[in-house]
């Protein structure tokens, strides 16, 4: 992404996380919200040149890196629930919590620029580098300073940094394969709640409030997944048979995307299971409650 790792990094199996209560979830999130909206406008209205994207991915990445260490110098101050996750724990949590924000932050652009190509076949290159540079910002940190990260999503990262730079070279006036890689991108800026669901396991956040969060994200990832999927398959399809040299550079961009793919099926199948045991706990607590009552 353009493109994009919905699940950051998995959990491991059978964890019980320390809980971080909610308000200093919302001074990390907040900032971030604004910083990467503010930075959105920038591209949108001043830069123009390629040699300028990648100066302000360097740029950003660079603040986004040092940020991860403010945000745990200052939660560690001022955040008892915060300094108690497990220090291997705790750059996983931030890392999904502001992947979540700029996500959400980019969704808007995301949506305006999904509609205008694919209803309107206005394929605005200028606005497509942009968020390939945005979306490839967060995914480079965490590849850095996420431990805790399943080898598939690591290899997504990779997979994200090579299609940003595929996209800064690519003109999409034309088609070719670059739009179906737009669109796969585009689909995955919309499932920030799955990050938010990612971060919540170390939220202190009600049994109600976790299973209504899992089963929307599990229905928004689905519902994403198979419309891009289905979209993917007909364009890709229809220009392999108009020839034109396409061939050899689809086979390349299937090959490079069931990277991604794969790591998609394999949060679908944690998002399940997740919305299962978040559907037990709720029967259990409920049960637990009637008990009492009694």
């Amino acid at each position: 992404t353009p493109l994009r790792s919905l699940s950051g990094c998995k959990p491991a199996p059978n964890e019980k996380p320390s809980l971080l209560n909610i308000q200093p979830a919302l001074w990390l999130v907040g900032p971030f919200f604004a910083a990467a909206c503010a930075t959105s406008a920038f591209l949108e209205y001043v830069v123009e040149s390629a040699a300028a994207h990648v100066a302000v991915f360097g740029v950003g990445s660079y603040i986004v890196f040092a940020s991860y260490f403010v945000c745990d110098f200052q939660l560690m101050r001022r955040s008892t629930s915060y300094a108690s996750i497990p220090d291997d724990k705790k750059f996983y949590v931030l890392s999904n919590l502001i992947k979540a924000a700029v996500l959400l932050s980019y969704s808007p652009l995301a949506g305006i620029t999904l509609y205008r190509a694919l209803l309107r076949d206005e394929w605005d290159t200028h606005r497509i580098h942009n968020l390939g540079v945005l979306y490839a910002i967060p995914d480079c940190v965490s590849l850095f300073l996420v431990s805790r990260m399943a080898l598939t999503t690591k290899i997504h990262h990779v997979c994200v940094i090579v299609f940003m730079l595929v996209n800064l070279s690519s003109d999409y006036s034309s088609p070719g394969v670059p739009r179906a890689l737009v669109v796969y991108a585009v689909f995955s800026t919309f499932a920030y709640l799955v990050n938010l669901l990612l971060a919540s396991r170390f939220l202190k956040v009600h049994a109600w409030m976790a299973f209504s969060m899992s089963m929307l994200a599990l229905a928004v990832y689905v519902s994403c997944l198979s419309v891009n999927w289905a979209w993917q398959v007909g364009f890709l399809c229809s220009l392999w048979q108009s020839g034109g040299g396409h061939k050899l550079k689809i086979c390349i961009y299937v090959a490079f995307i069931a990277l991604v793919a794969y790591d998609d099926v394999v949060l679908v199948g944690w998002l399940r299971s997740n919305a299962r045991k978040k559907l037990e706990l709720v029967t259990q607590t409920g049960k637990a409650q009637a008990d009492k009552a009694e």
